[in-house]
C-alpha cells in the first residue's frame, strides 16, 4: 500500500508564480466593465470571475494535498498555468468572439486539474476526487458550447456552468473527504487577496499614464492607495492569524463547511468588491479629481461595501468574530456616492476609507468589550492608578 503524500506547510515559488496568471485574470476581468460599464457588464464580469476562481481555487486544493515536489508534479501545474493564461487573454471578448478560445483554455485547466489530482491525491480518498470530476468536466463542456453562441443562450450556458461549480461540493456527499492542511490553506488564500490588491493599486496607478504628474494627480492617485491600504488592513491585520487558527482548530467535517462557505463563497465577494474599485479607477484614471458619474461613484461605493459584507461571511463562516459591524458598517460605504458625485472620485475613494477605518473601530471596541474578564481587567487597573501616589 502507497504511503500517503505528506501535505505541502508553507506556499511554494512555484504556486507563487502560479498565482501571478492570477493577477492578469483580474486584470482583464475589471476591463469588462471598463469596456461595458453598467449592469450588464458588472453581471458578465461577475459571472467570468465565478467560473475563473472556483477552478482556480480548486487548484489550490490540490497543491494543498500534494504540493509540486516533482518535476512531472511541476510541469503539470505549468500547463495550467499555461491554460489559465490563455483564459485570461480572451476574458474581455470571453462572450462573443474569444468565447471558443477561452473554452479550449478552460477545458485544458479543468482536465489537468483532474490529473494532476488523481495523480498525487495526498491524504484525500481518490473516490472524493471522482465525485467531482463529472460536475467540472460538464462545466468545462457548458464554457466550451458558450462559445459557439450568443445572446440569451450564451448567458444561460455559463450561469448553469457557475452553478454546476458551486453547487456539486455542496449537495455531494462523495467530496466531503477531503483533508485540508490548515496552515498553507490559509496562506494561499491570503496570497490570492494580496494579488488582488496589487491590481487595485495598479488601476490607480495608471492615472500617471501619459499625464503630468502634479499634485492634483498625487492627491487622487493616493486617495486610491488609502481605499486600497484600508481593505488590506480589513483582512491582514490579525484578520488571516485568526481566521487560520480557527480553520485548523476546526474538526475535519466542519472544515469543508468553512472552506466552501469561507474561503470560496466570502473570498469571491471580497475579490470582485476589489475589482469594482479597481475598474471605478480605470474608468476615472484621467479624472481622479473630478466629479465622478454615478455608474462610478456606486461602483467605488459598492465595490467597498461588497468588501466588507464578504469579510463579515468570512468571519460567520470561520467562526473566529462577529460579522455584524462589518456588516452594519458597509452600509456607512453609501456615503461615498455623493462624495464622488458632487466631489470628486478621489474624495469618493476617501470617503469609502474613512467609513472602512471608523466600522474597524467600532468593531475593534465592541471586541474588547466583548472579551471575557476585559471589564474587570480595565476595573482593577483603575483601582490601581487611583492608589498609585
Amino acid at each position: 500500500m502507497k504511503a500517503a503524500v505528506p501535505a505541502p506547510e508553507r506556499v511554494s515559488t512555484l504556486e507563487l508564480f502560479f498565482d501571478l496568471v492570477f493577477v492578469f485574470t483580474i486584470t482583464q476581468v475589471a476591463i469588462v466593465i471598463v469596456h461595458d460599464p453598467g449592469a450588464g457588464g458588472v453581471a458578465r464580469a461577475a459571472v467570468q470571475l465565478g467560473v475563473i476562481y472556483w477552478t482556480y481555487d480548486g487548484y489550490a486544493w490540490m497543491t494543498n494535498a500534494a504540493g509540486p515536489d516533482s518535476w512531472q508534479r511541476t510541469l503539470l501545474l505549468l500547463i495550467g498555468m499555461a491554460g489559465f493564461f490563455v483564459c485570461a487573454l480572451a476574458v474581455p471578448g470571453a462572450f462573443d468572439r474569444d468565447g471558443v478560445t477561452f473554452g479550449v483554455g478552460y477545458l485544458i485547466v479543468t482536465v489537468v486539474h483532474l490529473i494532476g489530482f488523481v495523480r498525487r491525491p495526498g491524504q484525500t480518498p481518490v473516490a472524493s476526487i471522482y465525485g467531482l470530476a463529472p460536475s467540472k468536466l460538464v462545466s468545462a463542456g457548458l464554457v466550451l458550447v458558450a462559445g459557439w453562441t450568443h445572446g440569451p443562450t450564451n448567458w444561460i450556458l455559463w450561469t448553469i456552468a457557475l452553478a454546476f461549480q458551486i453547487a456539486t461540493p455542496i449537495v455531494s456527499r462523495r467530496v466531503r473527504g477531503f483533508e485540508f492542511n490548515a496552515a498553507h490553506f490559509a496562506e494561499r488564500h491570503g496570497c490570492m487577496i494580496l494579488i488582488v490588491f496589487g491590481e487595485a493599486l495598479v488601476s490607480v496607478g495608471l492615472s500617471a499614464h501619459a499625464t503630468r504628474v502634479d499634485l492634483s494627480l498625487v492627491l487622487g492617485t493616493l486617495a486610491g492607495l488609502v481605499a486600497t491600504a484600508a481593505m488590506w488592513w480589513a483582512y491582514f491585520v490579525g484578520e488571516d492569524i485568526r481566521a487560520s487558527r480557527a480553520f485548523a482548530a476546526a474538526p475535519p467535517r466542519q472544515r469543508m463547511i468553512q472552506v466552501l462557505t469561507g474561503y470560496e463563497l466570502a473570498n469571491f465577494v471580497m475579490i470582485f468588491g476589489v475589482i469594482a474599485v479597481a475598474a471605478a479607477s480605470r474608468l476615472q484614471m484621467f479624472h481622479l479629481r473630478s466629479p465622478a458619474p454615478a455608474f462610478e461613484a456606486w461602483l467605488i461605493a459598492g465595490g467597498v461595501m461588497l468588501f466588507l459584507i464578504g469579510s463579515a461571511g468570512f468571519r460567520l463562516a470561520l467562526g473566529y468574530g462577529s460579522p455584524w459591524p462589518r456588516a452594519l458598517g458597509a452600509l456607512l460605504c453609501v456615503a461615498a456616492v455623493p462624495a464622488a458625485r458632487y466631489g470628486s472620485a478621489a474624495a469618493g475613494l476617501t470617503t469609502a476609507a474613512i467609513a472602512t477605518a471608523v466600522t474597524l473601530a467600532i468593531e475593534h471596541a465592541f471586541e474588547r468589550r466583548a472579551r471575557p474578564g476585559a471589564g474587570r481587567l480595565r476595573r482593577l487597573s483603575r483601582r490601581s492608578s487611583r492608589s498609585s501616589p
